[in-house]
């Protein structure tokens, strides 16, 4: 029923005019899909790679990274309906399982001039940050994140209905996901992580209750005069299971979001602001301290090119807790709860030479409250069309072992991956 009110508004709204300047840059939506080629076609690759630990851990063996993957994807459209299929098929020697699964399944169309359709498995995404979602309360995959596979695989798909709409004064988003996608959250399988409930660092392999509800995520949208600007909003569930039940288990807590972005060139490079209201609708007075707080979330960055051919990218990223005197109050580990405002620092250096084989990469992260680190530094060889060499590191470090990426310490991880693309 709520999808049927939600079509009916979009009708109602008469968009009168599609605009050729609306490029979202993180929008995988194709405006030009209709006038493409029909027929079948096969695309995809085969993909192996290791990685392990720089020390030993009493909880895991020293594998982060292990197994080999191949893709198929293939496109077909025919008359006004293109199907899109992208499909992996892999054994990870890590959790020592094959994998199998979707990334896409989706077949997209328009409803008239000025609304188009997507349905189905698809990856969703907006937003301005890099590695940093504010929001994006769409499903990622953490695991892979820190295990260093593609940066392809950190957005992980959703089954979901996309509504699109253009006007020629804003665009409107709309997707309904009718089944809660939760993230794949770092829960002890693969790397250890603390607990302040239980005082140490450990490694449960939890697997929380997903909530049987959906999820609806909306933007607003417009590019006027080479500025992007956006608005969004949220609600479901946290994407991943942060909070417990009184039973001490964790759970999936309600979550309604809301912000804003905007982007625009300033001077030599892209300036990027974004801001988003994340409310805890389990506790909205802070004094649960088994239920995450409602934080208010900031984001300001800057991109551009140092020199020829090297491009960097800083961000700057505020998280104000509310309620944050109740939550120490309520708390039974006062000493171990976030602080009150976190601030983190986030650096990108990419430099490619001249051919485009080379790509060397550093991005960082530090938090300047907690004075933790994260370094992800990383190096890729592009031999021909259809080769490709990666490797790099993950590295966590800090003063404590509670604090965001400090806790992560003890899964420092150096990697190496050999893509052959067909």
């Amino acid at each position: 029923m709520r999808l049927l009110l939600i079509l009916s508004l979009v009708s109602s709204l008469s968009f009168a005019q599609q605009s050729d300047s609306d490029d979202w840059g993180d929008d995988s939506w194709d405006t030009d899909w209709a006038e493409q080629e029909t027929g079948l076609q096969f695309t995809g690759f085969i993909e192996g790679g290791l990685g392990g630990r720089l020390q030993s851990s009493a909880l895991h063996s020293r594998q982060t990274l292990s197994g080999a993957r191949v893709r198929i994807e293939s496109q077909y459209s025919w008359q006004d309906v293109r199907l899109t299929a992208k499909g992996d098929v892999g054994f990870d020697g890590v959790q020592q399982k094959w994998q199998t699964g979707w990334r896409e399944l989706s077949a997209q169309t328009s409803l008239g001039q000025h609304l188009d359709l997507k349905l189905g498995r698809q990856v969703l995404t907006w937003g301005t940050g890099d590695y940093v979602f504010l929001n994006d309360l769409f499903p990622k995959d953490w695991l892979a994140f820190f295990a260093s596979q593609d940066d392809e695989y950190l957005k992980a798909p959703a089954d979901a209905v996309r509504l699109t709409a253009f006007h020629d004064w804003a665009n409107l988003d709309i997707a309904w996901m009718p089944e809660f996608t939760p993230d794949n959250y770092i829960n002890g399988e693969v790397f250890s992580f603390f607990s302040p409930w239980a005082g140490i660092t450990i490694a449960p392999g939890f697997h929380a209750e997903t909530p049987n509800d959906d999820e609806w995520a909306l933007r607003l949208y417009k590019t006027l005069n080479g500025t992007e600007w956006a608005l969004y909003g949220y609600q479901g569930y946290e994407k991943s299971p942060k909070s417990l039940t009184v039973a001490g288990l964790p759970y999936f807590a309600p979550l309604t979001a809301w912000g804003g972005s905007v982007r625009l060139p300033v001077g030599d490079g892209l300036f990027n602001f974004e801001f988003s209201r994340h409310r805890s609708t389990d506790d909205n007075d802070g004094h649960n301290p088994r239920i995450s707080n409602s934080k208010d979330l900031v984001l300001i960055g800057y991109e551009w090119e140092l020199v020829t051919r090297l491009t960097a990218g800083v961000q700057l990223y505020l998280e104000h807790t509310n309620n944050h005197g109740a939550l120490l109050a309520a708390s039974p580990f006062p000493q171990w709860e976030s602080n009150h405002n976190r601030s983190v620092l986030t650096n990108r250096l990419t430099w490619r030479d001249s051919a485009e084989l080379w790509t060397l990469s550093l991005f960082s992260f530090y938090s300047l409250s907690d004075k933790d680190f994260y370094l992800r530094p990383s190096a890729s060889y592009r031999l021909n069309d259809q080769w490709r060499f990666s490797a790099g590191a993950n590295l966590f470090g800090g003063d404590t072992q509670y604090d965001f990426f400090a806790q992560f310490k003890d899964n420092n991880n150096v990697w190496l991956r050999i893509r052959y693309a067909y």
